[in-house]
């Protein structure tokens, strides 16, 4: 061997980079929520009353809880996965001389999520549409 592999550096890069991602990601979303807790933090320490359209607008953004789940989303999610797992099978049948190997198979996991996901959501709208 000659130092070091290039090709050792992409499953390297593969194993990291989703990690440095949702790092990023998680960062910046503190960050926000600091922010946003400082100055309702500085409002309440001035005596300032905090007008009912902010405290609207942070539960409509998401800032002070978390983000509603509604049926409409899980139907979106499911979909998505369910994209996510046909696009799998399809790069592996045509990557592997249109045949179905290895990669098919993984594919289920998120295609499945995804059609339990879709189950839920059209069954969560049955029930919104009843009462």
């Amino acid at each position: 061997m000659h130092g070091f592999e290039a090709a050792l550096l992409i499953p390297i890069i593969s194993i990291l980079m989703p990690i440095f991602i949702v790092g990023i990601v998680m960062y910046f979303r503190a960050k926000d929520r600091a922010e946003v807790q400082k100055t309702i933090r500085m409002a309440i320490e001035k005596g300032q009353p905090l007008p009912p359209e902010y405290l609207d607008s942070l539960q409509k953004s998401g800032a002070s809880i978390g983000k509603m789940k509604t049926p409409v989303n899980d139907i979106r999610s499911g979909l998505i996965l369910m994209a996510v797992a046909l696009g799998l099978v399809v790069m592996d049948y045509v990557g592997n001389d249109y045949t179905f190997e290895t990669l098919s198979g993984i594919a289920a996991i998120p295609g499945f999520i995804g059609v339990a996901l879709l189950i839920m959501g059209i069954v969560g709208l049955n029930n919104q549409k009843k009462s």
